[in-house]
């Protein structure tokens, strides 16, 4: 997910109109993609010894961390659904949940970019708790403006932006969890420090 996504959900209504644009293809080929996953970490766990890893590598904790991604694009999926409703709330009402909701995208964004670079490079991030912090800290301003919206919104307005608001909520929780297990990987495989 990125933030083209928030900002579309952000346009003015009758902007929004036309065709939603965001592409969630990746989430899918993520959501197919565990039968494939486990054949390759089966094939991972012959490697010889001599070879750079060896047999006692953590490989499981990939599989682990591709559970982790494939309950993160369920969490997209489902905002999918809140973005592309028929039922929205008014342009007035998500504007007060703009500036927090697009903090949360741009900080899970990022979040996911340096988990990644330290799979990929076999680096450890940034201690999860640093980068959790940062999140929570989001999560319960969130929290604060959407409980200080006036109880005068229409019902199905109410419900709509709830549906919203807790699939970002759930999104930095599953962020949240897959930082911890990227962090345990680089503890088990001996990832390089930065």
């Amino acid at each position: 997910m990125d933030v083209e996504c928030l900002e579309e959900y952000f346009k003015l209504v009758n902007e929004r109109r036309n065709q939603f644009s965001a592409n969630f293809s990746s989430c899918k080929s993520v959501l197919h993609s565990k039968s494939n996953e486990e054949s390759l970490a089966d094939f991972s766990r012959w490697e010889l010894w001599h070879v750079k890893f060896g047999l006692s590598y953590p490989w499981g904790k990939y599989q682990q961390i591709g559970d982790a991604i494939r309950e993160l694009a369920v969490t997209i999926v489902s905002l999918k659904g809140c973005l592309q409703s028929p039922r929205q709330p008014s342009s007035a009402l998500r504007q007060s949940i703009k500036e927090p909701c697009e903090e949360i995208g741009l900080s899970v964004a990022r979040a996911l970019r340096e988990i990644g670079e330290s799979i990929i490079k076999m680096e450890r991030c940034r201690p999860k708790a640093l980068m959790a912090s940062k999140l929570q800290s989001l999560n319960l301003e969130l929290s604060l403006v959407t409980s200080s919206i006036p109880g005068a919104v229409e019902k199905s307005e109410g419900l709509a932006m709830a549906s919203f608001v807790f699939s970002l909520m759930k999104m930095v929780e599953d962020v949240e969890v897959l930082a911890k297990e990227v962090e345990e990987l680089g503890e088990l495989a001996g990832f390089q420090t930065k």
